[in-house]
């Protein structure tokens, strides 16, 4: 296993790494340092613990970890799971996030990454491990478990899917007076330092099922969960002590007052205290798959496809309150006699910026009760929002489409904020929606035909969709300057749409590539 160690001229690195990617990291630590504090009222996740590597590699830098303590509640004996959400400097690095292992290592356990893999160890007294899954190299937030159960088997899971397991015999983590400790090998104090940030640790007596670790990964805790013996959600944005929020005194202490680490602002995919009581908890986040993480799918009635782009930290999490059938209370502004809604209701919550194409499907979205109606005239379909359970619906957006013969309505280009949203429909469109928004007067976009680049001048907070004439979304972007760039030199020629979401309402401008 290779050494971090830390001390005089015998320091020795993970890797070597060159002064221009050094300069770089450095550049954009500062970089995003900026903007996820100057975000951080955007994120539901809240605070996480941050190492950062380049500050500590740069001179003769002590250790950093915490000393939970040695509470016995901590020897979890035959059954245990662990869980922490995670963004390294660098997963390939043999990296210890968590444990309490003895010096002979004869009982204890840990989590780790390593070569981009989930990497825990128990003994008991024997050696058990297990090093599964595939996460990016850096600057991507996942979430780690591994779940012990003497005699039975030892399973590790990536971001809620299992990814690897052994059979086990028996023999239980016998109890030690070792101390518990995040962020560095917990057995000599100097070797495998964590680098980046490290959010949510759980620490249960039981072994957690799958459904269990998927259900639960995206929501914060209360802290009185059965089985949960320790739950650090590193919350706080001053001081050295870390308080375990189950109550039963597992307060981490800092050991080291260096200026390299910090509370900063987590964008690990983890709602709010609202989101506890919402069911099949979904999530969009980059370091979710490199396939799927701007996707979320369900049989909820509400899939979502977002514009999260690689090494990004916005991430949506969401969940639905379980009603079945149709409703009309709190309805918005101007609904007919006639109009009805959703009874079933997802709540989102968001880090950062985040646009999303919702698709409803209006079967699964009754629960097995009565559904919407279907195929009617598309405009008459209407997205709403709401702060809270006890507040009228406002109107987000007309739908852009049907689709699946009419069971399944499309809302493009949503702005997502941290709110309850659900669908209705009448007879006739909903009034609150203009047909020609006026803000949309104003817009100009320029050169038209254009080639490589076009800007499109008073759009600020609007989200910006490219469509060819098909309807097919293309590219999709927030508008966040007076005058916003696109780069269009990846398209080729021909006519394209512009669509235009902003304050709920669409407007669309067309243009030409032509080159």
């Amino acid at each position: 296993m290779p050494l971090q160690k830390f001390g005089g001229t015998n320091k020795i690195t993970p890797h070597k790494i060159q002064l221009k990617m050094k300069i770089k990291y450095l550049l954009f630590t500062f970089a995003l340092s900026f903007l996820m504090n100057a975000a951080y009222a955007q994120t539901s996740a809240g605070n996480s613990f941050y190492i950062d590597y380049p500050s500590w590699n740069a001179g003769n830098q002590p250790p950093v970890f915490f000393n939970c303590g040695t509470n016995n509640v901590l020897n979890t004996g035959n059954e245990i799971t662990m869980e922490v959400w995670v963004r390294l400097y660098n997963s390939t690095w043999n990296q210890k996030i968590m444990g309490k292992v003895t010096n002979t290592f004869d009982n204890g356990y840990v989590m780790a990454s390593q070569l981009g893999q989930n990497y825990s160890e128990v003994w008991n007294p024997g050696h058990n491990e297990v090093q599964a899954g595939s996460s990016p190299i850096d600057s991507a937030w996942v979430h780690f478990a591994t779940t012990f159960g003497s005699g039975v088997q030892m399973l590790n899971y990536l971001n809620g899917e299992q990814v690897g397991g052994i059979p086990l015999t028996s023999g239980a983590i016998t109890a030690s007076s070792n101390p518990f400790v995040i962020g560095i090998a917990p057995w000599d104090l100097l070797n495998f330092q964590t680098f980046g940030q490290i959010d949510e640790i759980r620490i249960w007596s039981v072994v957690r099922t799958d459904q269990e670790i998927k259900d639960n990964m995206h929501k914060h805790l209360t802290g009185t969960e059965p089985g949960l013996v320790a739950y650090w959600d590193f919350n706080q944005s001053t001081g050295g002590s870390l308080p375990d929020l189950t109550g039963n005194g597992n307060t981490g202490t800092i050991n080291s007052g260096a200026a390299y680490w910090s509370w900063m602002p987590s964008y690990a995919a983890v709602g709010n205290d609202l989101m506890y009581n919402m069911n099949d908890v979904k999530g969009v986040w980059y370091g979710k798959d490199p396939t799927l993480y701007n996707y979320a799918s369900t049989t909820n009635g509400l899939n979502i496809i977002s514009n999260i782009q690689p090494k990004a930290f916005n991430y949506a999490v969401y969940g639905h309150n379980d009603s079945v059938g149709v409703s009309t209370s709190f309805l918005p502004a101007g609904a007919t006699a006639d109009f009805k809604r959703t009874s079933r209701e997802w709540y989102f919550n968001k880090g950062g910026t985040i646009g999303a194409d919702l698709y409803f499907n209006l079967s699964y979205a009754a629960g097995g009760g009565d559904s919407l109606p279907k195929n009617l005239p598309l405009q008459n379909y209407t997205l709403l929002s709401r702060d809270s359970a006890n507040q009228n619906f406002s109107v987000v957006a007309a739908a852009s489409s049907l689709l699946a013969n009419g069971m399944v309505v499309k809302f493009a280009g949503i702005n997502l904020q941290n709110k309850f949203y659900c669908i209705g429909v009448g007879n006739s469109q909903l009034s609150a929606i203009s047909v020609v928004p006026e803000w949309s007067k104003t817009i100009q976009l320029i050169p038209n035909p254009a080639q490589n680049i076009i800007t499109i001048t008073n759009v600020q907070d609007a989200v910006l969709t490219i469509m060819d004439i098909t309807g097919k979304s293309i590219l999709t972007t927030i508008g966040v300057e007076l005058s916003q760039k696109i780069n269009v030199s990846a398209l080729d020629n021909g006519m394209y749409i512009l669509r235009i979401v902003k304050e709920g309402e669409i407007a669309t401008k067309q243009f030409v590539i032509q080159k």
